[in-house]
């Protein structure tokens, strides 16, 4: 009886280490997939790149047949698409190639994260390509697109670098969760740590495109820095409309969501379309009041803003803003108020200075 339970012991044993065995076999296998999965993925974002900096920018640039309004107009149209060309197809697409055999995918990522600064200008740039090509129909611009056998127009196209960015973080967690070296793990984790911040952009820029309507000027609102939906409460109203709001270095800007289209289908692809927005109205940030709690509701999902005019004492409007949770709230309203006591020391130093 002994006899048998030793060997029963050691059966037991031999059988949790093959499946250790099998568990790092599978993970090894995952991890390789995936690896391969970027850079195939990668290439053909690089492919992407390469045909909207020759099939139409570069075109633009030298055809005589291309009218004046597009060759004065390059830098809103692409931004800086050459830029992250270059970099896409020159230094990161060969890094993580040479990373499929070692798998030091993070360390790639983490190298390179300076060079991703350049979508934020590309993003920041582009609701002014969006506004500037919705605004022109051009013929040659079809011509270009017919040439190149594309489904989707140039617009479409312009917007790949927006989505790739937002796509990176989902590979690296995918990674981490099948990475079983210690060290790759802490260098994926810190990869994804610095990426995860990155798509911000490109996903405030997305909502920013969809805005319709507005006939203002983007410079006097300042730098788009975050934007949310919520259900909005105007002047004390029972009930509530949803909004989508943007705040901006120097407005905060109201909008009505558009009903979700369903997606285009291509013979490759479906094709979600991007959300769309009716400019209602916007505020200056020297026009708002700030009331962190509604009835002083410290668990309340609302805050309110109210809206003054010059020389007023009494708000003109109120909204009561209702968020998807206790945490979308107080996002906002630190960043509100933020805001609102950098322009009060500002407003203050130049007081001040008209007093001397």
């Amino acid at each position: 009886a002994v006899v048998s339970t030793q060997s029963t012991g050691e059966e037991d044993k031999n059988s949790v280490t093959s499946l250790e065995m099998k568990d790092e076999d599978n993970a090894y296998r995952n991890t390789k997939l995936l690896i391969q999965e970027l850079v195939n993925t990668e290439q053909a974002y690089v492919d992407d790149l390469k045909a909207i900096v020759t099939g139409y920018k570069e075109r633009i640039e030298t055809s005589p047949d291309c009218p004046k309004i597009l060759k004065c107009n390059t830098g809103t149209i692409f931004g800086n698409i050459e830029d992250i060309y270059n970099f896409h197809c020159k230094i990161f697409l060969a890094d993580l190639q040479r990373s499929m055999e070692s798998a030091s995918v993070g360390a790639v990522f983490s190298t390179n994260i300076k060079n991703f600064d350049m979508y934020a200008t590309y993003c920041k740039n582009k609701p002014h390509s969006e506004n500037f090509l919705s605004g022109v129909e051009m013929p040659f611009l079809s011509q270009c697109q017919k040439e190149l056998n594309h489904v989707l127009d140039l617009s479409s196209y312009l917007l790949k670098p927006v989505q790739r960015i937002m796509k990176y973080h989902l590979i690296l967690e995918k990674l981490i969760k099948y990475s079983r070296s210690a060290k790759r793990k802490e260098e994926l984790s810190q990869a994804l740590k610095i990426m995860a911040q990155v798509p911000r952009y490109a996903n405030d820029a997305i909502h920013l495109m969809g805005l319709e309507g507005f006939t203002g000027n983007w410079d006097d609102l300042g730098q788009l820095l975050q934007q949310e939906n919520f259900l909005v409460f105007v002047n004390g109203g029972k009930k509530p409309t949803p909004r989508q709001i943007f705040i901006f270095e120097r407005a905060v800007l109201f909008s009505k969501p558009a009903p979700p289209k369903k997606p285009l289908q291509s013979r490759k692809m479906s094709i979600s379309p991007s959300p769309k927005y009716s400019y209602k109205c916007h505020y200056p940030l020297s026009q708002l009041g700030l009331t962190r709690f509604v009835q002083d509701d410290t668990n309340s999902v609302q805050f309110q803003l109210s809206v003054f005019k010059k020389d007023q004492r009494n708000a003109c409007e109120s909204f009561i803003i209702q968020s998807a949770s206790t945490a979308v709230r107080d996002r906002w309203v630190e960043r509100i108020e933020s805001l609102l006591f950098s322009q009060f020391t500002i407003l203050k130093s130049r007081a001040a200075s008209n007093i001397l």
